[in-house]
Formats: C-alpha cells, structure tokens, sequence
C-alpha cells in the first residue's frame, strides 16, 4: 500500500504521522535508518525485557533463579529504572 504523508516540525523534531489503517500500535519502538538517497526505513526494536523471565526467554540452558532475586519483579522502582 503506498500512502503519501508530510514531515512537519514539532517542537525540536520533524514528525511523519503513520495512518492508522497501518495498524501500528501505540508505543511501538523503531530503530530508524536514513540511505545515502534520503529513503527512510523504520525497523521495529526488539522489546524491552520486563521481568526475568522476559529476559531469559531465549535462554536454553539450565538457569535457577536465586532466592535473593525472587521479590525483584514485586520492587517498586525508586529512580528512572526501565521497569
């Protein structure tokens, strides 16, 4: 589907919006390329782990959560942590 859309500045940036019929969810991470061209290309990043086993879930081998780490998902942040 070809779409035309137009950057405009916002604040510091420059903003495409992204029709919504692209059903593109909120809050979607993109790692973002220029070519030499001028071509854009937007790649969505992988997630952001938010718990242990988010973390681990690639992980194969044998792993044993210690016992000390068995509260952390249930810790509040207390500073500018990602989870």
């Amino acid at each position: 589907m070809e779409k035309y859309v137009k950057a405009r500045k916002q604040g510091n940036s420059i903003v495409v919006t992204i029709p919504s019929n692209l059903d593109v969810a909120p809050g979607t991470q993109y790692k973002i390329e220029k070519k030499d061209n001028g071509e854009l290309i937007l790649k969505p990043s992988k997630k952001m782990a938010t718990s242990l086993d988010d973390l681990f879930e690639d992980w194969h081998g044998n792993y044993q959560r210690a016992d000390d780490l068995n509260d952390w998902e249930n810790t509040k942040p207390v500073g500018e942590e990602l989870w």
